[in-house]
């Protein structure tokens, strides 16, 4: 099986652009969500102390579209160019996987979910692409109205499948939902 297409640099929706990020965008990531404790809650990084944290994330983001597998994009808000946060497309053969962060301020305006949708739908026209799935923790409940609102559904309960390390230092059972062809 061949590997699937890499994505393009930009994917444009109804309200955002996602894209591929620049260096120039550290200052607004961290201002945005990367320094706050609840925005990271459930992710499986800490909250950045300062600005250079961000700034290597950027600089990682960046390099990661130089491989085959994984892509982040910052969603920018096209009427205003700020920024509404990130999400990451995981390639594998035959599936592709996405995880997400959203900015504190831009919280429960459809942005997450407008960006979840737009990356299923470039994922199932390509050829080799027939499952998309992400997963979540028990407990955060908003990713899952994400998730349920882009049109995927809840597979089944993976049992301490991740470490979120703002809540614990043990792996915490998550959720798995999934989307197919």
């Amino acid at each position: 099986m061949t590997q699937p297409m890499k994505p393009p640099e930009i994917i444009s929706t109804e309200r955002l652009t996602l894209r591929k990020p620049r260096m120039d965008d550290a200052a607004a990531v961290f201002a945005s969500w990367a320094k706050y404790p609840e925005v990271t809650r459930f992710l499986t990084w800490r909250p950045h102390q300062d600005i250079t944290q961000t700034e290597s994330l950027m600089k990682k983001s960046i390099d990661g579209w130089d491989g085959d597998t994984n892509f982040r994009y910052l969603l920018e808000i096209k009427e205003s160019g700020q920024l509404a946060g990130m999400i990451e497309l995981r390639m594998e053969p035959s599936e592709m996987s996405f995880g997400y962060t959203g900015a504190r301020d831009q919280w429960g305006k459809g942005y997450m979910t407008e960006a979840a949708r737009a990356a299923i739908e470039w994922a199932f026209q390509q050829p080799n692409i027939q499952r998309v799935y992400a997963t979540t923790d028990v407990e955060n409940v908003p990713s899952q109205r994400v998730l349920e609102k882009a049109g995927m559904q809840r597979e089944g309960l993976l049992l301490k499948e991740s470490i979120h390390p703002n809540i614990s230092d043990e792996p915490r059972d998550c959720y798995l939902y999934a989307i197919v062809k």
